[in-house]
């Protein structure tokens, strides 16, 4: 009987030493585990706070910090516009509507100005840009022909000049010798009691024109002998 005894009480030892490893096992794994989610969880909150860290940099630079405040200055204003307006409006409710309506027109003028501000579409664009290009070559060619245009007119004004000239030379030895001719037959004329103009009119209508030249031929005649 006591024999029996001892082996049970072996047995129980045996299964308790037994559990005794099994939870020694256990402990040392969740002793693991934990260390390892504390290994994981400092190293997410040092990167964590290496970004918070990288951020606040970026975010303390003058230009975007100005950025910011100015942004939450303009949500102030707003906020604020808006607060005046509903206490305007808790105190004159009468006004509810006309505010609502006047609101609506305000809107649509603000964003026709937003869409003045964005300025040309990319297809706009590249069609100034294309139209530009033209229109420059346009201009270049229209100075070249300006300068054509300008030559030939100097040419054609010149000609003009030189053919008015050469008739109104040959005009003038024309009437100088008409003029000798009726030195010539002057005689004759009186003689007949018949004027030359009566006969040819065409001569009459140039008398002053012949007289004219008659004494300028004359005077040039005896400038010499005068001298």
């Amino acid at each position: 009987m006591q024999t029996t005894e001892a082996a049970v009480l072996d047995s129980d030892a045996v299964v308790k030493s037994a559990l005794g490893a099994e939870q020694e096992s256990a402990n040392d794994a969740s002793d693991a585990r934990s260390e390892t989610e504390i290994s994981h969880v400092g190293e997410t909150e040092a990167a964590r706070q290496a970004s918070g860290e990288t951020e606040a940099v970026v975010d303390r630079s003058p230009v975007s910090e100005r950025r910011r405040l100015e942004e939450q200055l303009e949500a102030l204003k707003r906020r604020e516009a808006e607060l005046r307006r509903a206490l305007a409006l808790a105190d004159h409710p009468v006004l509810a509507d006309a505010v609502r309506l006047l609101e609506g027109r305000a809107f649509a003028i603000t964003r026709v100005d937003a869409k003045l501000a964005q300025g040309l579409s990319k297809s706009e664009e590249r069609r100034v840009e294309t139209v530009e290009k033209k229109l420059t070559a346009a201009r270049s060619k229209r100075e070249e022909l300006d300068l054509q245009i300008a030559e030939l007119e100097r040419e054609l004004a010149q000609l003009g000049v030189e053919r008015t000239a050469s008739f109104r030379a040959e005009r003038r030895d024309a009437m100088i010798q008409l003029i000798a001719e009726l030195n010539a037959h002057d005689d004759a004329f009186r003689a007949a009691g018949v004027e030359v103009a009566t006969m040819l009119p065409q001569i009459g209508e140039w008398m002053p024109e012949i007289r004219a030249l008659a004494a300028e031929l004359a005077s040039r005649r005896f400038a010499p002998s005068q001298a």
